[in-house]
């Protein structure tokens, strides 16, 4: 009744945090959370990257202001349009990629020396054609008659200028019913538009931004993708439900990680963001005073540093109003594009965890924490493993960050510290009096450590533990064949004989028998008892059963027993090196000591290779590398068995060293020269060096068979240049 109740609580405090992080999830409580702890990880365990150098930042600031503002030709802000020509020239004769504009000309002017300066602007940007205007796309609630006045005012111009995305309904673009652009003296001489529009989160920071924006399929880039195609030169864009996947003129294809239709900047460091290239405009304006040939001016700039860059112009001045909020705290809208810009050319995104990782996270943590607290009885494992994953998940995010990585944090801060000290309060209110009542009187009667001691082996051994083993299948082959021909007391009979045989050597090299399926032998070399050489003891038993089998296949044939299948019986072997579980597993009542895991499947998935191949013992290069200085092998394949995603090395176990005859070591040296040649795709060679491996061999080999087939298949279909020799067996 008292472990019913204890296995219902355990229940419940394992259920309940995750109800609540459903909950908070639902209201959006975690996702915010989230957002601060990766500002935090920003702030405090960057990765560092360095921004890159193709990014130049021209900046309407104070000391601009200062300097220039009681001038007539220029004044205060905001500037007239007319005086960007002296800026602009200075820029273009470096011959920048770009010359992005972060501030908006949506206004005709209303006088007339304000429509020149309209005219002037619209004349060099026709005239220097490198030049990019801004955009905004905004959502208001309208009427439809305002909505239909609105797209009958489009320009063509901006249509024409529209780029071309393939699949734009996959990226869950926001809706915009409002499109604002540049009058018309500039939109008509434009080559080139971009989007400055700003949607900060829900509580006000800048963490993502929309690379591109569409309205009435008018679909234009932001800012920085922008930027990013006049260095790289797109080719093709595509919309998928979680990235856009670019194609670069060169045919390069890029992928941008997308949320919602948004992408994540990933800041840099402070420091970094501090020293990107920023010059204030009135260095430009006294650069070009001193080109001009104006006494006393000075050359503050040397236009030749815009060479090849993207160029922004924007302001940091407070009478702008141009400040973004970021983890950083406030700072000016155009230095958010920047590193846009420099996550786009370096390819620096934060790499997301997907939902499924935090369920999993959590449905793994938070059960963990409560078993360990409910069901161990040392304080080690009660509070300081589950402090441990607590401390140690969180330093992993913390480390995982500085590689690009997000491993989620809010919903795992939150709920596994109510499932640990909802544990720990459980336990103090139902365990603690009777815990001290029983520890007083076992510590005047035994040694508390040595109890303690004797019980963490129990259970560690009812559990079963990971350590490396060599796992060892067997099978007859063609047994049912074998079997219809033999009364129930032959096939008896003939099963005891070989199976008896078989364990015999089986023990006799230290190695455990698992279990017998029918005809199959299972058996573990290196457990329970530890053996130092349990991959060389499993190779020396599989042998000597192939020269067993051969003994008793001619006793059997001298005295014409059983049948003649049974007397041409042959079997096949799968060995694998590696980690597994072992232990004693079942029921208190009834328990056997077997193993598992991916490294037992794999040796069970050799033994069945076997037949395909035609040998007898068929190893893993895992086993092979092991044994490779005892053991005479031949290196057979790359496969990919079937249930395994990584390819893994197929050999044959020939013999041990020296034993070998000779013509199997020159028949294994030619077959290995063989699959050289089929590896590097040389079909014609490989066929004709695998025939002259089976002629120097003196006998069929099915294993060059069935490589000179595949080399005709392919020779006929190639696998193309990417293909790594790697084969997959379709088939157990």
């Amino acid at each position: 009744m008292k472990d019913k109740k204890k296995i219902l609580w355990f229940f419940i405090l394992s259920i309940v945090p995750l109800i609540l992080m459903l909950l908070l999830r639902l209201s959006g409580i975690t996702d915010r959370l989230e957002n601060s702890l990766i500002d935090f990880r920003h702030q405090y365990f960057n990765p560092n990257h360095k921004f890159s150098d193709k990014i130049i930042l021209i900046d309407f600031d104070e000391s601009t202001f200062d300097v220039l503002g009681n001038n007539r030709d220029y004044g205060r802000w905001p500037w007239k349009r007319s005086s960007y020509q002296p800026l602009l020239d200075v820029i273009a004769a470096g011959a920048p990629s770009l010359i992005l504009f972060d501030i908006m000309f949506f206004e005709i002017s209303n006088t007339d020396e304000g429509l020149k300066g309209d005219h002037a602007l619209g004349e060099i940007t026709e005239r220097m054609g490198i030049i990019s205007h801004s955009v905004q796309f905004r959502y208001n609630e309208l009427e439809k008659k305002e909505e239909e006045a609105i797209l009958a005012s489009i320009p063509n111009k901006l249509r024409e200028l529209s780029i071309k995305v393939e699949n734009p309904e996959k990226l869950n673009l926001k809706k915009y019913n409002i499109l604002q652009y540049p009058i018309d003296e500039i939109i008509s001489r434009s080559n080139h538009l971009h989007s400055v529009t700003y949607d900060p989160d829900s509580d006000g920071i800048a963490r993502r931004v929309s690379p591109i924006f569409n309205f009435d399929n008018i679909i234009l880039p932001a800012l920085s993708l922008k930027a990013f195609d006049s260095i790289k030169k797109i080719q093709s864009i595509k919309g998928k439900s979680n990235e856009l996947e670019i194609q670069m003129e060169d045919s390069s294809i890029e992928s941008i990680p997308l949320e919602n239709g948004k992408m994540r900047l990933h800041y840099y460091s402070q420091e970094e963001m501090e020293t990107i290239p920023r010059y204030p405009v009135a260095q430009l304006i006294e650069t070009y005073q001193f080109l001009a040939g104006k006494e006393g001016a000075s050359l503050k700039i040397d236009p030749s540093i815009f060479t090849g860059k993207v160029v922004i112009i924007g302001t940091s001045a407070a009478a702008t109003h141009d400040d973004k909020i970021t983890p950083y705290g406030n700072r000016p809208g155009f230095l958010l594009h920047s590193v846009a810009i420099s996550n786009l050319l370096q390819k620096h995104f934060l790499k997301l965890s997907p939902m499924w990782f935090n369920v999993v996270l959590l449905l793994i943590t938070i059960p963990t924490c409560v078993f360990f607290s409910f069901f161990f009885q040392q304080m080690a494992l009660r509070v300081f493993v589950p402090a441990a994953i607590f401390f140690g998940y969180s330093a992993l995010a913390l480390f995982a960050f500085k590689l690009d990585i997000h491993l989620p944090l809010a919903a795992f801060w939150t709920a596994y510290p109510i499932a640990f000290l909802g544990s720990l309060g459980y336990l103090s209110f139902t365990e603690g009096a009777e815990r001290r009542k029983y520890s007083k009187v076992l510590s005047n009667m035994v040694d508390p450590s040595i109890v303690s001691e004797a019980l963490n082996d129990l259970e560690a051994l009812k559990k079963g533990g990971e350590k490396e083993i060599t796992a060892f299948f067997s099978d007859v082959a063609g047994f049912s064949t074998i079997s219809e021909q033999l009364s129930s007391a032959d096939l008896a009979a003939l099963l005891n004989e070989y199976l008896g045989a078989m364990t015999i050597i089986l023990k006799h090299n230290h190695g455990t028998l698992d279990k017998y399926i029918g005809d199959a032998v299972v058996g573990i070399f290196g457990a329970p008892i530890h053996r130092d050489d349990h991959f060389l003891e499993s190779a020396k038993a599989s042998l000597e059963m192939i020269a067993k089998l051969k003994e008793l296949k001619v006793y059997w044939s001298e005295n014409n027993l059983y049948c003649k299948d049974a007397q041409d019986m042959d079997v096949r072997i799968g060995l694998n090196t590696g980690m597994a579980k072992v232990g004693f597993m079942g029921t208190d009542a009834l328990a056997s000591y077997t193993m598992m895991g991916d490294t037992v499947n794999l040796a069970a998935r050799l033994e069945a290779a076997g037949k395909d191949y035609g040998v007898n013992i068929l190893i893993s290069e895992f086993t092979n590398e092991k044994i490779k200085d005892k053991m005479f092998t031949r290196k057979l394949d790359i496969v990919r068995v079937k249930g395994k995603n990584e390819p893994v090395q197929l050999f044959e176990l020939i013999a041990i060293k020296g034993e070998e005859s000779d013509a199997r070591k020159q028949s294994t040296a030619i077959y290995e020269e063989a699959f050289s040649c089929y590896l590097k795709q040389e079909w014609d060679k490989a066929i004709e060096v695998f025939k002259e491996s089976e002629k120097a061999r003196g006998s069929k080999d099915k294993a060059a068979e069935m490589l000179i087939d595949r080399c005709m298949y392919y020779k006929n279909s190639p696998p193309g240049d990417g293909w790594d020799g790697v084969f997959t067996r379709k088939h157990k």
